[in-house]
C-alpha cells in the first residue's frame, strides 16, 4: 500500500514536470514555417549578400517577436551560394529536398537566380528573389517572384535621365557580354536612348573576370562621348571607373543598382565621385516606412543600409504578407497570395505585387557627392 502511494506520487510528479517542460519549451520545429535564404556571403559580390542576410534576419526577428505568421514563427535556413550559379542550384535543392522549406528567398544576383529558379519551379515551391532584376526571371514559371524592378525598367530610366535631365546627346557604353544582368540593362538603355534621339558613339564589351579595360576605354576616349554608361556590379565597375579616369576620360559616368556597395569607392580609388546610378531606394527618402527601416537597421548593425538591404527587407515583408494571406503551407495558396498582395509599406516605399511576379513601385537616381549617395531624382513607375 505504501509502495502504491509512492508510485502514484512519483508518477504525478513526473507528469507535472513533463507538463511544465512542454509549457516552457519553444515552439516545436514542425510548428514553425521553414523559409530558406540563398545569398552570397563570400565571393565577388559578398557585400550584396551580407546586406540581404542582415535585413532578412532582422525582418524575421521582428515578425517572430510580433507573434509570427498567424501564430507560427518563421525558421530561417541560410545557405551561402558564393555568387556562383552552381552553388545556387545546389542550395535550392538542399532547401527543398532536405530542409523541406515552404518558400525560398533568393538568390541575390541574376545569374544565380536563373540557375535556381527552374529547380524551384519544377519542385512546385515558391521562390522570391529580393534583388534579381533580370527581365526573364519571372517568365521561368508561376512560382517565381521578385521584390525588385526589372533590368529593362532601370535601363530605360537611366536612358531617360541621361537624355531628358542631363541633356546628353552622345553616350558610350561598356558592358559585360558574358553577364545576363549587364547585357540586359545595356540593351534596354541602348534601345530607349536611341528611341529618344540619342547616339551610342561606342559600344564596347568585356568578359566576366577581365581586369584590363584599356583597349575598350581607349576606343571610347577617341570617340569623345558626353558620358559613359557602365552597367555592371561594383566589382567590375570600380576598376573600369579608375582606369577610365586615369586614361583621361573626364565626362560623367552612369551606372545601375549594382554600383551600390561601399566597395565601389575602394575599387574605383575615389574616381567614382560625381557619378550617377539608378537605384531602388535612397536613405534621403523621407517616406515613413523607409526611415523606420533605416533606423532599425542602423540600431542593429551600426551602419546605414544599402539598397540590397532595403530589398532584402522588402522581400521578407512581401513573404510575410503572402504567408498571412494564404494561411497555409500549400505551395499553390502561397503562390496565389504572392501575386496579389498590395499596399505593403516597405523600405523602398509602397509595394503592390502584380500577378506576373514583379512589384510596382518607384525608382531613384543617385549621385555620388563627397563620397555620399545623394538622391537627385525619384521616378514614378508609371
Amino acid at each position: 500500500m505504501v509502495t502504491s502511494k509512492v508510485h502514484r506520487k512519483w508518477f504525478t510528479g513526473v507528469l507535472a514536470g513533463l507538463l511544465l517542460l512542454v509549457l516552457t519549451l519553444p515552439v516545436l520545429a514542425d510548428e514553425a514555417l521553414k523559409v530558406g535564404l540563398i545569398t552570397p556571403l563570400t565571393g565577388s559580390v559578398s557585400t550584396f549578400g551580407i546586406s540581404v542576410r542582415n535585413a532578412v534576419v532582422m525582418g524575421v526577428e521582428q515578425i517572430n517577436e510580433a507573434g509570427g505568421i498567424n501564430g507560427r514563427p518563421i525558421e530561417l535556413i541560410i545557405y551561402d551560394d558564393k555568387g556562383d550559379a552552381t552553388e545556387a542550384a545546389n542550395s535550392v535543392r538542399r532547401l527543398i529536398d532536405r530542409d523541406q522549406v515552404v518558400l525560398v528567398i533568393g538568390p541575390v544576383i541574376t545569374p544565380c537566380v536563373l540557375a535556381a529558379a527552374p529547380i524551384a519551379q519544377g519542385a512546385g515551391i515558391p521562390l522570391m528573389t529580393p534583388t534579381g532584376t533580370g527581365d526573364t526571371i519571372t517568365s521561368i514559371g508561376d512560382m517565381i517572384f521578385r521584390a525588385a524592378y526589372k533590368d529593362s525598367f532601370q535601363g530605360e530610366t537611366m536612358a531617360r535621365f541621361a537624355w531628358e535631365k542631363m541633356g546628353l546627346k552622345k553616350v558610350a557604353v561598356i558592358y559585360d557580354v558574358a553577364n545576363d544582368y549587364s547585357t540586359g540593362v545595356m540593351n534596354a538603355f541602348r534601345q530607349k536612348y536611341q528611341e529618344l534621339g540619342g547616339e551610342i558613339v561606342s559600344l564596347e564589351s568585356y568578359s566576366t573576370n577581365d581586369n584590363d579595360f584599356s583597349a575598350q576605354l581607349t576606343s571610347i576616349y577617341v570617340r569623345k562621348p558626353e558620358a559613359v554608361f557602365i552597367p555592371d556590379y561594383y566589382s567590375a565597375a570600380g576598376p573600369i571607373i579608375m582606369q577610365a579616369r586615369q586614361l583621361g576620360i573626364e565626362v560623367p559616368l552612369l551606372g545601375i543598382d549594382g554600383w551600390d556597395s561601399p566597395e565601389l569607392a575602394l575599387l574605383a580609388g575615389g574616381y567614382e565621385e560625381g557619378g550617377y546610378f539608378v537605384n531602388h531606394y535612397s536613405t534621403d527618402d523621407q517616406t515613413a516606412s523607409t526611415q523606420a527601416f533605416i533606423a532599425a537597421y542602423e540600431a542593429q548593425f551600426g551602419i546605414k543600409p544599402d539598397a540590397l538591404a532595403a530589398l532584402g527587407y522588402d522581400g521578407i515583408l512581401i513573404v510575410k504578407a503572402a504567408l498571412e494571406a494564404a494561411d497555409s503551407t500549400d505551395p499553390e495558396a502561397i503562390r496565389d497570395a504572392l501575386g496579389t498582395v498590395t499596399d505593403i509599406q516597405g523600405a523602398t516605399g509602397t509595394i503592390n505585387m502584380d500577378p506576373e511576379g514583379t512589384p510596382v513601385k518607384s525608382v531613384v537616381i543617385i549621385q555620388i557627392q563627397n563620397g555620399q549617395n545623394v538622391l537627385v531624382d525619384k521616378v514614378d513607375p508609371n
